[in-house]
């Protein structure tokens, strides 16, 4: 392998990388903001329960693009419209954030501020993701 080539995965790696934080910290910080300005957020009864309910809502969502993907119609639309990808992705990765969260929430309920659990999602779904891209 040339020097030269591995320079342009390694940019490819940083890039993706990059991009992922931001985005993921980006959804974070609109988390963030939301518990600052109202002292609701993550106390309805229902996020007890969403721990088991946005994993699930997640891999019906995963399996639902591979399946769109895999058959064509969803391959052909991003085609024409390449904005619709990054819809899916951004869709994918707040889910991804939001769940880790529900997990966060359920397992530190008491212990934690709402600030906190929010930071801790950032962080560990940031690395869980940067593991899978280094991984790959």
């Amino acid at each position: 392998m040339s020097p030269s080539s591995t320079n342009v995965i390694n940019m490819q790696v940083i890039g993706t990388s990059l991009f992922l934080i931001v985005t993921i910290g980006l959804f974070s910080l609109l988390m963030y903001f939301q518990v600052k300005k109202s002292n609701t957020f993550l106390k309805h009864r229902l996020w007890e329960k969403m721990y088991v309910i946005l994993p699930v809502i997640f891999l019906i969502s995963l399996i639902v693009v591979f399946i769109l993907f895999l058959t064509e119609p969803l391959s052909d639309l991003t085609q024409i419209s390449r904005w619709i990808i990054y819809v899916l992705i951004y869709y994918l990765l707040f889910l991804m954030n939001v769940t880790v969260l529900a997990i966060i929430h359920k397992v530190k309920k008491k212990t934690m501020p709402n600030e906190n659990k929010i930071g801790y999602s950032f962080v560990w779904t940031s690395l869980g993701l940067l593991i899978v891209i280094f991984i790959l």
